[in-house]
């Protein structure tokens, strides 16, 4: 997550009028295009997501027996 920055209108247009042909382009490229830096997080997410731990079958069988056993003490009191 990238911090925000108050920048008053006038400092904001004095630095785009700084930049370069190139980066003038970049920039409205990035202002004109809907949503392309979220596609990039998303896309981003998903795969850290997709690269996160997983319970192998032991852990997972493990769960179920405890889950049983809850349940049935839940239900004897």
């Amino acid at each position: 997550m990238e911090p925000k920055v108050e920048t008053p209108f006038k400092q904001l247009l004095t630095a785009v009028k700084m930049l370069t042909l190139a980066q003038k382009a970049r920039l409205k490229k990035e202002l004109t295009e809907p949503n392309s830096s979220s596609k990039d997080d998303n896309s981003s997410f998903i795969d850290m997501l997709l690269a996160g731990p997983v319970y192998t079958e032991r852990q997972i069988r493990t769960i179920d027996e405890n889950t049983k056993s809850i349940a049935k003490w839940r239900t004897k009191n």
